[in-house]
Formats: C-alpha cells, sequence, structure tokens
C-alpha cells in the first residue's frame, strides 16, 4: 500500500491603407510612425521595469495529478497572458500541503516572483508540530479562490449503502474501516476524527501525501474509503459512493446525498484554497497577482475543472483571506483539542 502509516480514530480556486501612397504621403506615414513609436517607448520601458519582469513560479502543494494541481495548470494558460510572462507550475508535496507556504515564508524575496497556493492545512500543521514560521505575520495573503468540498466515499461493492449503515458497521467493527485522506492534520483527517468521535467508532486513518496517492489506493481496494478533495472524479466514473457530505449545504448536482447536519451530526469540514506569498511582498506585485488571478477565474478549462472535482467558487480579497485564516487558526487549534489531539 502506497502509504506513510496508519492511525486508528477512536470515538474521539483601420483605416484601409491607400493604395500606391506618393513620395510625400509615404515620408509622412514614415514621420507619423516614428513619432508614434518614440510616444509609446518610455511607456515600454516603463512596463519591462515593473512586475513581472521574469518568468514566475506558481508552487503546489501537492503532487501531480491532484485536483489542486490539475486547476493550477489550467489557471497557468490565462495567468501567462494576464501577467505577460511564462507561469512555471511547481509541486513541492509534503507535510500535509504546507511546504509551498513554509517556502515562501522563509524566502527573503519580496518581488513576488514566486507564490504559493495554500490549502487550510496552514491553519492547522503549526499546532501539531512546530514549524520554521508563523502563517499569521510571514505570508502577504493575496486572495481566496476556491475551496475544497469534502464528502465520505465508499467503494461500489461496499457493505454499506447509507450513512446509516456506515455508521452501524464501524460501531460494530472497531479498527475495520480504514478511510483514507491528503496527510496528517489536513481537512479529511479532521473530519475522520470528528466522526470517528461523533459517531462513537473506532475508524483507522490512512495518511498519504496528496489526493492521487489516495485515490489509487483506493481504487486498488487498500482502503475502504476516502473523505479527501477529489473524491468527485473518482465518483463521477463510478468508482464509488458518496454516503454523506460535510458542507454547509447540500452538493447541487447530488441533491439525495444528506450532509453531516441532515444525518444529525454536527460536521462541517471547510478547507480554502487561495494564493499567498512572502511577507512585505511588494504592494505593486501583489496587486498584479490578485488582479491576474481573478481575470484568470473566468477562463472556461478552468470552470470546468471546478466541476469536474466539485470545487468551490469561493473569491476572497487578500484581506477578507487574511481574516478567514485568523478564524481557522483558532478554530482549529479548538478542533484538535476537542478530539484529543496533542498540540504544541
Amino acid at each position: 500500500m502506497n502509504r506513510k502509516s496508519e492511525h486508528r480514530i477512536p470515538n474521539n480556486p483601420s483605416a484601409h491603407a491607400d493604395a500606391g501612397p506618393s513620395s510625400s504621403r509615404r515620408q509622412m506615414l514614415v514621420a507619423a510612425s516614428a513619432a508614434a513609436a518614440l510616444s509609446a517607448a518610455p511607456a515600454v520601458r516603463a512596463q519591462g521595469a515593473g512586475f513581472p519582469s521574469r518568468p514566475v513560479t506558481l508552487m503546489v502543494p501537492f503532487p501531480p495529478g491532484a485536483a489542486t494541481d490539475a486547476i493550477a495548470r489550467a489557471l497557468a494558460v490565462p495567468l501567462a497572458k494576464h501577467l505577460g510572462q511564462q507561469v512555471i507550475v511547481e509541486n513541492r508535496a509534503g507535510a500535509s500541503g504546507t511546504l509551498t507556504t513554509q517556502a515562501v515564508a522563509q524566502s527573503n524575496a519580496t518581488d513576488g516572483h514566486t507564490v504559493a497556493i495554500a490549502p487550510a492545512t496552514i491553519f492547522r500543521v503549526p499546532h501539531l508540530q512546530k514549524v520554521p514560521y508563523d502563517p499569521m505575520k510571514d505570508i502577504t495573503y493575496i486572495m481566496n479562490f476556491s475551496g475544497y468540498t469534502f464528502s465520505l466515499v465508499v467503494t461500489p461493492d461496499s457493505p454499506y449503502k447509507t450513512f446509516a449503515e456506515f455508521v452501524t458497521f464501524a460501531k460494530a467493527n472497531p479498527g475495520k474501516v480504514t478511510v483514507g485522506a491528503s496527510g496528517s492534520g489536513s481537512t479529511g483527517h479532521i473530519a475522520t476524527f470528528t466522526l470517528a468521535k461523533a459517531i462513537g467508532a473506532e475508524i483507522t486513518f490512512v495518511p498519504f501525501k496528496g489526493g492521487a496517492e489516495v485515490l489509487a489506493a483506493f481504487k486498488g481496494g487498500h482502503i475502504n474509503a476516502v473523505i479527501d478533495g477529489g473524491w468527485a472524479q473518482i465518483e463521477k466514473a463510478g468508482g464509488g459512493r458518496v454516503l454523506v457530505t460535510f458542507g454547509e449545504k447540500r452538493i447541487g448536482r447530488l441533491p439525495e446525498i444528506p450532509t453531516a447536519r441532515d444525518a444529525g451530526f454536527d460536521i462541517v469540514s471547510r478547507s480554502p484554497i487561495g494564493l499567498v506569498g512572502p511577507r512585505n511582498m511588494e504592494a505593486r506585485s501583489v496587486k498584479a497577482w490578485h488582479d491576474a488571478m481573478r481575470a484568470s477565474l473566468a477562463d472556461p478549462d478552468y470552470r470546468k475543472l471546478l466541476a469536474l472535482h466539485d470545487l468551490e467558487d469561493a473569491y476572497m480579497s487578500g484581506e477578507d483571506f487574511r481574516k478567514l485564516g485568523e478564524r481557522l487558526w483558532v478554530d482549529e487549534k479548538k478542533n484538535f483539542e476537542a478530539i484529543g489531539m496533542k498540540t504544541v
């Protein structure tokens, strides 16, 4: 099995040109063109001295093939058009999706040529282990643009056909139900712990480096269920069955599937996806990324991927994203304490 470890969980986005102009006419045209070029030159030079002045890097916190990687690569095309430079997508998987944020937080460069996609785990992992950055002080919040939806998905041949049957089976078979998600401290991890506590069952949690690995293990029959951000692609292909969702409301295309609250359990999993840069990132760079990113969110290919993966369309300004982060920073610590996880 391609996994790092297992944890048992107890209960607890124009004029037409004149044909054949005379010599004087040609001279006038050349002079006009030269004057136009001279007047435009300062503007061109000013743009060249601005941002970006070279190719930019968009760091993705999960491996190639994951939902986050797919939308990043889709956004890279319109971003390059709006920024006027090549956008290089760089994958840095690991540490529950926090390595990219850690990289920009530790960077001394403030010009903004390297930014990172940041998942909600940046507000969780520092509560569980010591990290060399403070998400509330060491990064610049550029914007929030999407968010993952989370559901409990089981294999098509699963013995439980409804959420109620899942609960009954899990309670009667301590530790036998295995649920996979992207990394320890991830949204899926928290949801699994919270679910186990709410239903009073022991569930075995299996962390993976990224969504692609989770789904590969799921398809291979190595885990019984997933609670992860990339669940939709396998469910839509007939490779899984959704038992319950963990959003504030039901998913539009699956109106028959209850939320956890509908089923009587107060579990809501929030997982925003945003764009961050180094601390003290230059204001012009922040604006350039924000404006280019917001314009890119209308790209048809990107929007198709949002629908494919059931990702949220959730724009927030940089300031609103920072405020959301402050709330999550407090809430996640409480979540860990409530389920008995040791915080630092």
